[in-house]
């Protein structure tokens, strides 16, 4: 009776070690898995305005870049980016007069992309910008800006089909829409799919627009 129990009393014993090991395994397992699912799977690219740039002026009058890093070049970037967008483009620039990301968003527009613009009241008023925004809003691009001229609206920065969590992307930086920008400037720019970056710009956005005249 005595072996009997020594044995059981053994077994138990010897098991126990192998049964927490098993428990360990599992739960090693099971956050391994956790942590793969909120691996961030985000991509980031960033862009930089230079002395590289500095000769690039007649590349995007021309429309040929000199290379990787010329300003047409990233131009051609930020056009793909724009015409990637499926049912919505809102953008916030303090001043735009690039006419091809003019006519991006006039394209997006007529093809059923709802296209929202917020601007600075002051650099609206430009000679320039009043041409490119009077063509935008003949093609159904809302825009709006400060109620007051002495409100700087500052930001820079593009969210696209940012309610689609699946093909929302964004830019944003210290870059204007502008020619200057791109080529006299010391300027940077990022380009993301980070959703939670996405969703905070994008109710900063809703929360400008609700507040803005047209």
């Amino acid at each position: 009776m005595s072996k009997i129990i020594f044995v059981t009393f053994l077994t138990i014993f010897t098991s126990i070690p192998l049964f927490l090991r098993y428990l360990c395994m599992k739960k090693y397992e099971r956050l391994k898995a956790k942590l793969r699912e909120q691996e961030d799977e985000s991509y980031y690219e960033c862009i930089f305005f230079g002395p590289t740039n500095f000769s690039c002026r007649p590349h995007l009058i021309g429309k040929q870049d000199c290379g990787d890093y010329c300003s047409y070049t990233y131009l051609q970037r930020l056009i793909h980016y724009l015409n990637s967008a499926k049912s919505s483009i809102s953008m916030c620039m303090y001043t735009l007069t690039l006419n091809q990301i003019a006519a991006i968003l006039v394209t997006a527009s007529q093809r059923g992309v709802r296209v929202r613009l917020i601007t600075d009241k002051t650099m609206s008023k430009s000679t320039v910008s009043k041409d490119i925004f009077g063509g935008l809003k003949k093609n159904g691009v809302e825009i709006k800006m400060p109620k007051s001229s002495e409100q700087l609206m500052h930001h820079k920065y593009c969210l696209i089909d940012e309610k689609d969590k699946l093909s929302a992307k964004m830019f944003f930086g210290s870059a204007n829409a502008t020619t200057q920008a791109f080529c006299k400037n010391f300027e940077s720019m990022i380009l993301t799919n980070n959703w939670d970056m996405i969703e905070k710009l994008s109710e900063e956005y809703e929360e400008l627009w609700n507040m803005f005249d047209n």
